[in-house]
């Protein structure tokens, strides 16, 4: 169950629908929503993991103590967020971890690293993700009374109400069907990083995603080695949906 007045996190990796599942929080209106926050500090602030926008000037407001501190500010409403696990690979710790009620989201590491490399062809394997949600999971499982959620992006797509009904009553939060579906719009809180959520504007629900492996090619079996272990451990303990 979520805690009164922490923040709800669904932890993902890259290409795992999370953003389709961000909008239906998006669309119920009682949650105050923050996309991908820790990105700024990952890619932006002045501990920036990554170089990859290195020609870009630091800013102050991205540092990872500032990023929280708005996420816990005081607020009328409950706070949902989604974020990618890699983005607090910095700061994740057990401390970090108690501060919010987490929630994790994973998809077939093939079909992830797949559609990762069309948008970014030189990723990083910590990009990729998979580690770095396993590592988030097992410190979340070890701090909270109660096993995380774990939500498999095919069991989603698959049947998304039933999947998200039984989301919300693992966590105690009301079921609002009628966020299930919505007219395409733009977000302007997915400004930022738009070219990866057009789908997710364009839709009008949560769609079906292509199931079983992808093909790869020879350069990214490594990486697919790597992430499989973290998947396969945390797609065992998924949220089991009961009809």
């Amino acid at each position: 169950m979520a805690p009164e007045g922490r923040p709800l996190v669904l932890w993902a990796v890259p290409r795992s629908v999370s953003t389709a599942f961000e909008r239906v929080f998006v669309e119920r209106e009682d949650f105050e929503v923050f996309h991908e926050p820790f990105s700024a500090a990952y890619y932006f602030g002045p501990e920036r993991r990554s170089a990859r926008f290195a020609g870009e000037e630091s800013r102050e407001e991205h540092r990872y103590a500032a990023v929280l501190e708005r996420i816990l500010a005081p607020r009328d409403r409950p706070v949902f967020i989604k974020d990618m696990a890699y983005h607090v690979s910095p700061v994740m710790d057990r401390e970090f971890v108690s501060r919010f009620t987490n929630t994790f989201i994973i998809r077939e590491p093939s079909q992830v690293l797949s559609s990762l490399h069309r948008m970014w062809p030189d990723f990083t394997l910590e990009e990729a993700g998979f580690e770095q949600l396993h590592r988030l999971w097992r410190l979340a499982a070890e701090a909270g009374r109660e096993e995380p959620v774990v939500v498999d992006a095919h069991d989603l797509s698959s049947d998304a109400g039933a999947t998200v009904r039984a989301y919300c009553e693992a966590l105690g939060i009301p079921f609002d069907p009628e966020a299930l579906s919505w007219e395409p719009r733009k977000v302007p809180e997915w400004r930022r990083w738009e070219e990866w959520h057009t789908e997710a504007q364009e839709s009008t629900g949560i769609e079906e995603i292509p199931q079983g492996k992808a093909p790869l090619p020879p350069e990214l079996r490594p990486a697919y080695e790597h992430c499989l272990p973290y998947y396969r451990e945390l797609h065992a303990r998924r949220l089991r949906v009961s009809y």
